[in-house]
């Protein structure tokens, strides 16, 4: 992932569902395919206007989209912070932190997921202020 997020809008050229909360979809004038994974059921159809925030993966050239919005349908999803999984991560961490083990692996894990939480909420906040 490249790090930086950024915004995508369009209309809904084409998609592929892949689950209830996982779509693969296509927007006019955008170059990549995106990965939408949110947490509600994602709701979108083709010729909807939406906008997704997310980031680019430089291996495979997807965008990952981590918050939608729908304007046709006004809709609005974003991906699971996770964030009560980091702050478990780091817990059981120091709980455990006599183990030498848990220091290395559940910390580290933790603070990641922490930090992938705080960019969900950061690319909700791109579409939609008051959702962030």
């Amino acid at each position: 992932m490249t790090g930086k997020l950024r915004k995508i809008e369009g209309t809904v050229r084409d998609y592929r569902a892949l689950g209830v909360h996982n779509v693969q979809l296509e927007i006019q004038g955008a170059s990549n395919l995106i990965d939408l994974n949110v947490e509600q059921p994602w709701l979108l159809r083709i010729g909807d206007h939406i906008a997704v925030a997310g980031e680019d993966d430089g291996r495979s050239g997807k965008f990952y989209g981590y918050a939608y919005r729908n304007d046709t349908r006004e809709a609005f999803g974003k991906s699971d912070a996770g964030l009560s999984d980091g702050v478990r991560y780091i817990v059981m961490g120091l709980v455990f932190s006599w183990a030498i083990f848990p220091l290395f692996i559940h910390i580290p894990a933790g603070l990641r997921q922490l930090a992938f939480g705080r960019k969900i909420d950061q690319a909700a906040s791109m579409l939609w202020p008051e959702h962030g």
